[in-house]
Formats: C-alpha cells, sequence, structure tokens
C-alpha cells in the first residue's frame, strides 16, 4: 500500500492548488473524512510541502492509531525531510503492526544507513530481501519518481546507487552522466 502512494502519478493532468481547495472545502464539512485527509496529505506531498502533509498525516493517526500505512508514510515523509530518528520511530511502529511489510523494511533500510547505524540497514534489508523485495527496482522506481517531480539531486542519488548495485545497466550510466552535466548546468 505505501508503494503504492509513493509512486502514485499524482501529477498528470491535475491542477494541484485547485483539487486542493475542493478537498478542504470538502473537509470544512467532514474534517474526519479520512480519504480526503488522505488525498490532501498526496497533493501537500506532490507539491514538495512535505511539513504540512505531515501535519495532516498525524491527525490520520489521532483517527486511526494502530494503521501501520499512516504510520509508514509518516515515517516516510520525515524520510523525505532527512529527519531520520522520526523516519525510523514511525517505520518501526508501522512493522510493529504488520511486520509483513518489505517496502517499510527497505525504507528502514534506507533511514538507518543515512543515520549511520549500517547494521540496523543491513537487518532491515536482509528482511526486505527476505520477503522477496527487489531492492534495484525500488532504487530505480525512487530515481524515476524525483525526476519527474523535477528533484533531480535526489534522482542521481537513487541512479547512483542503482548503478552500484547492478553496474552492467549501460542505460543507468548514461543517465547518470546525462543528470549530472544537468545539475553543472544549472
Amino acid at each position: 500500500m505505501l508503494r503504492t502512494e509513493i509512486f502514485k502519478d499524482y501529477c498528470v493532468n491535475k491542477d494541484l492548488s485547485s483539487r486542493e481547495e475542493e478537498v478542504r472545502m470538502l473537509l470544512l464539512e467532514n474534517s474526519t473524512d479520512i480519504k480526503l485527509l488522505r488525498e490532501l496529505a498526496a497533493i501537500l506531498y506532490y507539491k514538495k510541502e512535505a511539513k504540512e502533509a505531515i501535519k495532516i498525516y498525524e491527525k490520520l493517526i489521532r483517527l486511526e492509531p494502530e494503521n501501520a500505512d499512516f504510520l509508514a508514510f509518516l515515517g516516510y515523509l520525515y524520510y523525505e525531510l532527512d529527519i531520520e530518528p522520526k523516519a525510523i520511530e514511525y517505520f518501526n511502529r508501522s512493522l510493529d503492526i504488520a511486520p509483513d511489510a518489505p517496502f517499510v523494511y527497505f525504507l528502514l533500510g534506507n533511514a538507518y544507513s543515512r543515520n549511520g547505524d549500517v547494521i540496523s540497514a543491513i537487518k532491515s534489508y536482509d528482511f526486505a530481501i527476505f520477503l522477496d523485495f527487489d531492492i534495484y527496482t525500488a532504487h530505480l522506481d525512487f530515481a524515476k519518481k524525483y525526476e519527474d517531480m523535477g528533484r533531480i539531486p535526489r534522482a542521481l542519488k537513487e541512479y547512483i546507487t542503482a548503478y552500484e548495485i547492478d553496474p552492467r545497466d549501460e542505460e543507468i550510466k548514461n543517465k547518470i552522466i546525462f543528470l549530472k552535466k544537468e545539475l553543472e548546468c544549472a
């Protein structure tokens, strides 16, 4: 579920600002509508307003404290803001509820790695792999998502990580070279 939410192509053919306004108006009638709150959080996330999306997910967790998907997405939002300790906390809380979530283990591994806890990162990645998760493809998915969102430095990091996992892919190598040149020109 979390993977679907993160990689949902929300931006295509939608005016995010006008839809955000519509959703906010609907929430005035029912401020606890889970579906609308999730949509608002997604819109804010795609508008690169992760701090505002966090506020919405904190409300969702108050409404459904045992919802593993909400906890995991909140962890992901903190991860996006490079607040690894909070990301780790929410990923672990999510896994306490739903321990068979390989994508959450993968993200937890990334958060531990960024936080300098290599042993915990490896353990998390091992759980993800044990649950039949393709880490290489996940890095490519993130790279493409970040590129589509115009977040080129983040996309480049993900392409490099994927290339380090499997350096045989010439297309990825060329993409890395292209993005590095694009960043130099910016």
